[in-house]
């Protein structure tokens, strides 16, 4: 007996066949690293410790995909992609028509039917929420990492967890399915 739905089958019920995240490094900072609301970051955070060697800021969206693609092309020809803005905060350090255009580039490579946008909970205006709705596929995930304010205070994420309870309300009220980035044991916690 299942007692989750993993990633693959939540998938599987939007896309015939197998979908494959893409990672993209659109260049945008953290409001935990730039003083927005916070400096020096997470004390676990190193984006360059999981972000792919063709994740770089100075290469299109497209390009950074192109090359993607290219490495699970050899492995899973018939493989379709879901363009995902990973890196830091997806949702920060750009206007929301700069970002549907990002948005839209990703959406316009061939084999890409859709986007998967990483970002804080606190971090996801409205404005961009109605704005989503014009992608062909998109969800948001949102790094929550506790449910324990307690804990978020000492890891230094700057947000709360009723920040994070908002945000998925108002995501799922758009109509945009969500997910949640935890850690599980972090200190403190059982």
């Amino acid at each position: 007996m299942k007692y989750y739905k993993d990633f693959a089958d939540f998938l599987a019920e939007h896309f015939d066949g197998k979908m494959q995240k893409l990672s993209v490094n659109a260049g945008f900072t953290c409001p935990n690293r730039d003083g927005t609301v916070g400096t020096g970051g997470c004390t676990y955070c190193n984006n360059q410790s999981f972000s792919p060697e063709y994740c770089r800021p100075l290469r299109s969206v497209a390009e950074q995909l192109a090359e993607g693609k290219q490495f699970f092309a050899r492995k899973y020809p018939s493989m379709r992609y879901l363009a995902y803005f990973q890196a830091y905060t997806s949702t920060h350090s750009a206007d929301v028509d700069r970002l549907m255009d990002l948005y839209h580039e990703a959406c316009s490579v061939d084999g890409v039917d859709g986007v998967i946008i990483g970002t804080r909970p606190d971090c996801m205006p409205d404005i961009l929420l109605e704005r989503l709705r014009e992608l062909p596929w998109v969800m948001v995930e949102y790094g929550a990492e506790s449910s324990h304010d307690t804990t978020l205070d000492r890891i230094n994420r700057c947000h709360s967890w009723s920040d994070t309870v908002d945000a998925v309300v108002r995501t799922h009220r758009a109509g945009i399915p969500c997910g949640l980035h935890l850690i599980n044991g972090l200190p403190g916690e059982n």
